[in-house]
């Protein structure tokens, strides 16, 4: 069997371009660029070129985020981070920050996504194509705009600068959609216009069509201003046949599907919303996306309250909330184990149990959650038998709550949760001991746990806490708002308990005869 030829130093360079060229399409939706990277993988090995076989890896691997496979990224690039930087090998050092940077943007933590990003610039060489300039610039200025920081918009302006410079119409279309739907997300609907209004006419001059991720920035953009019947004209084009399922967002047009839902019922065409959003349903649970259809919910609620079924749109709107916390909660989860699967040893540990502690948190007012309640508080329960430490259990409840969403908004009531939230740290810190802490139990019901003492010393403890809400300066937030809280406590003290649940019912029978009293008041065992 013949042998191979040897490889020569003009085989390493050959596909040293090779890769520079998949270097510079793996942004791009492209057929059989999966393919080419894997035969420059294998190439490469064979040449005994590890540096060239890294690179092939990392296209590789950023092929295999966007299809979903996040830790997998994230964990190749950490690898490979490593091996550039003890072979100080500065190009794929710089790659590896920039596959790092969309993995962590990815898993929604943006600081630590812009560090890498800002690396990933920094380590680029005279030497590097051009392109990467403008592919590493542009995920710097995407994960300083999803943080808010105006310097976004100079960033941006560069790197467009950079990609007309070169006469490059993809990345271009591909920075004004980005820049754009910053905009969007900031709430900066004139500036998001201005931008998709450049798009459009790129995209023309150059003979491209837009497909649905695009036509659906711009439509956001018409919709924040209210200009409803343009923008329902602007995703006009992804209604056409075979334009949903050409989504390169991996979506399936679902995401398309649901602003549609929305113009259209903004409108007052309510059949026609009902009707595109029915088939955004059926196309989130074909392919299992979750959060689009966590947001259909709220949007199948305003339907029903358009078409004057309250009582359905009361019940939906139910559905969306318990949905919408379940996916928080799903995602923290998911967040956790990706990192954990990025990073080993040490590290893992560290990041391990910091994203556990998220898992424990509610994410709007960053008290303890249920799950931490059933993990925790049963073993103070237990530690209070062996050792007679007095643990007292509060049931604290905010007055006519309802009546802060209903008067002021959602977003007033949200305020008030995280205010009352911080007031129930301060209590929780100022037990007798360590150990306690304050959790939300759902909606605007909290728990109070303090250790040591006795029970006039917690009562006494609730009363300051009633005292400092009622007297917060809540007219500051908006104009006659008052607020105040009933609480019911409940005390291991004197061994009248039998389990937790007894504990928390007596808590609650307390919190229950401090509302029928008249609400703004501590009841306890001692009355």
């Amino acid at each position: 069997m013949p042998r191979p030829d040897p490889a020569t130093p003009e085989d390493a360079v050959e596909l040293a371009a090779a890769l520079d060229e998949l270097e510079a399409l793996s942004r791009f939706d492209v057929d059989g660029i999966g393919d080419r990277a894997q035969q420059a993988e294998d190439a490469a090995r064979a040449l005994g070129a590890p540096e060239l076989e890294l690179r092939a890896r990392l296209v590789l691997a950023d092929l295999a985020r966007r299809r979903g496979d996040v830790a997998e990224a994230g964990r190749i690039a950490r690898q490979v981070q490593r091996w550039a930087t003890d072979a100080d090998a500065r190009h794929v050092l710089s790659r590896s920050h920039f596959l790092l940077a969309a993995v962590l943007q990815e898993l929604g933590d943006l600081s630590l996504a812009l560090e890498h990003a800002v690396q990933s610039v920094h380590l680029l060489g005279d030497e590097d194509p051009p392109v990467l300039r403008i592919d590493h610039l542009a995920r710097m200025a995407d994960c300083q705009g999803l943080q808010g920081d105006e310097g976004a918009r100079e960033r941006y302006a560069e790197v467009l600068g950079l990609a007309e410079q070169l006469g490059d119409v993809d990345r271009q279309l591909l920075i004004l959609n980005n820049w754009a739907y910053v905009e969007t997300i900031a709430g900066r609907y004139e500036r998001a216009l201005g931008l998709s209004t450049q798009l459009q006419a790129l995209a023309e001059r150059h003979g491209v069509p837009l497909h649905v991720g695009r036509l659906d920035t711009i439509a956001r953009a018409l919709l924040g201003l209210g200009r409803l019947e343009e923008a329902e004209h602007a995703l006009a084009p992804g209604t056409e046949s075979g334009a949903l399922d050409a989504s390169p967002d991996g979506d399936a047009g679902a995401d398309f599907l649901l602003t549609l839902a929305e113009v259209r019922r903004r409108r007052g065409h309510v059949a026609g919303a009902q009707e595109v959003l029915d088939e955004c349903v059926r196309r989130c649970e074909q392919h299992g996306l979750t959060a689009i259809r966590v947001r259909a919910r709220r949007e199948q609620a305003e339907l029903h309250a358009a078409g004057a079924d309250y009582k359905a749109a009361f019940e939906e709107h139910q559905l969306y909330s318990q949905a919408a916390l379940d996916l928080q909660s799903a995602q923290r989860d998911a967040r956790a184990r990706a990192l954990q699967a990025m990073y080993e040893a040490t590290e893992a540990r560290r990041q391990s149990r910091r994203y556990r502690e998220l898992s424990l948190r509610d994410p709007l007012t960053g008290l303890y959650n249920r799950r931490f309640v059933d993990d925790q508080l049963p073993q103070l329960l237990d530690r209070a038998i062996t050792t007679t430490e007095i643990v007292s259990v509060a049931l604290v409840d905010l007055d006519h709550f309802k009546r802060v969403n209903d008067t002021w908004s959602h977003d007033v009531g949200d305020q008030v949760l995280r205010a009352v939230a911080a007031e129930l740290e301060v209590a929780a810190s100022g037990g007798a001991a360590p150990g306690g802490f304050a959790a939300r139990m759902g909606g605007e019901e909290f728990l109070l746990v303090l250790v040591g003492g006795d029970l006039p010393r917690a009562v006494r403890q609730l009363d300051d806490l009633r005292r400092a809400v009622a007297a917060h300066p809540w007219a500051e937030l908006a104009d006659g708002l008052t607020l105040t809280l009933s609480a019911g406590v409940a005390t291991t003290a004197g061994g009248a308990w039998t389990a937790l649940a007894d504990l928390l019912s007596r808590a609650d029978e307390h919190l229950y005869e401090a509302k029928t009293r008249g609400r703004d008041r501590v009841v306890s065992d001692l009355g």
